[in-house]
């Protein structure tokens, strides 16, 4: 039986193979927001793969078009879709953090496949510094750093997931 593992929840276990990352958060006692009831069309199940990617089914069409839609780059996969093939960890997004309009500017100039690992490297980072908002003075050197540490991986999968492995300090 594969094992998973749900971070910051901390929540991890045997789980069946061909199950839906949804249904093995559920059977973990782990409930994921899913507004569409699992068929793809809302993306509010969304998870981040940090470790595994090679261990899950394929993103079929349904799939990725709400992926697009959202914006949401791989590592991101909506956990209703997802099949559980092997050993995998996965990252649950906290809840966004408020960002000034100016630190914002600095994000949305960003592109969109981009922007959301950006965000949630640099929340992460925020936290762990103590700060509870992402203000200009903050954000232009932190979204600049992340960017060119994304840019540094060339699109590498593995890469990407093993860099949000280690800013959200995950084992």
């Amino acid at each position: 039986m594969p094992k998973v593992s749900f971070y910051p929840a901390d929540k991890y276990g045997d789980v069946p193979e061909g199950m839906s990352v949804l249904d093995a958060s559920e059977k973990l006692g782990l409930e994921l927001r899913h507004d569409c009831g699992g068929f793809a069309t809302c993306s509010t199940c969304r998870v981040m793969i940090v470790d595994g990617v090679e261990n899950l089914s394929e993103i079929d069409l349904d799939e990725e078009n709400m992926l697009e839609e959202a914006e949401l780059p791989t590592p991101f996969r909506l956990s209703c879709q997802t099949m559980i093939q092997g050993d995998a960890v996965f990252l649950i997004p906290e809840p966004e953090m408020d960002w000034s309009k100016g630190a914002l500017r600095e994000l949305n100039a960003l592109t969109p496949m981009s922007r959301a690992v950006i965000r949630v490297i640099v929340e992460a980072r925020a936290r762990k510094a103590g700060e509870s908002v992402i203000l200009p003075d903050t954000a232009i050197p932190a979204v600049e750093k992340a960017k060119a540490e994304l840019e540094e991986m060339g699109g590498d999968k593995a890469a990407v997931s093993a860099l949000i492995k280690r800013v959200c300090e995950l084992p």
